[in-house]
């Protein structure tokens, strides 16, 4: 056999071989992509108190998740970006409120919740007895001073005030007795003073 094809053979049987056990250059290495950075994300946004009467303060809390910015409105303000925080708002009015946070890539995410404001709880400023101390049928002035008031009432003499927010009731004891002054608020809340006459 001519010593050429010997050799042509015997490098056939070789490349057969290299490729039959897998002996070729190996692949190459693949190429790491970078992680895509989490996304933005709000995990709650809450009011402590979502009902509550003109002139109350209100906390409103919000935690986020990879957010380079967050800010909530009305009015236009920055937050802080934290897991969890409480901020402080006096709204005057139903109102609602947007949360939104911003990531260092993608669209930014918002919430939104409302605070309902009702009419402002009645309160009883001053109540003043004419004497803590009178003779068996002596007359007893019991005058009022209230804010947010519908109605005042004064027990057990019967008495019904008006939406003014001073009046006075008469009284004529005969005997000891405690006063009870109500004041009541256009959305039903109540505030009371006691006062108690002695008769000598």
């Amino acid at each position: 056999m001519p010593l050429r094809m010997a050799v042509a053979r015997d490098a056939l049987a070789v490349a057969a071989l290299a490729m039959c056990c897998g002996c070729s250059h190996p692949p190459p290495p693949a190429r790491k992509t970078a992680a895509a950075p989490p996304g933005v994300r709000i995990t709650q946004f809450y009011a402590t108190a979502p009902q509550l009467a003109r002139g109350e303060k209100e906390l409103l809390c919000y935690g986020v998740e990879n957010a380079r910015a967050v800010h909530l409105e009305p009015p236009p303000q920055e937050l802080t970006a934290s897991i969890s925080r409480c901020v402080e708002v006096n709204p005057t009015a139903t109102t609602s409120y947007t949360l939104t946070a911003e990531g260092a890539t993608g669209p930014p995410v918002t919430q939104q919740l409302t605070v309902t404001v009702g009419p402002p709880h009645v309160k009883i400023i001053e109540v003043e007895v004419s004497s803590l101390k009178v003779s068996r049928g002596e007359a007893v002035s019991l005058c009022y001073h209230v804010e947010n008031a519908r109605t005042v009432e004064i027990e057990p003499i019967h008495f019904r005030g008006t939406s003014t927010p001073r009046g006075c009731g008469l009284d004529h004891p005969t005997q000891t007795t405690t006063y009870t002054v109500t004041a009541i608020g256009v959305e039903g809340s109540r505030d009371q003073e006691h006062v108690t006459v002695q008769v000598r």
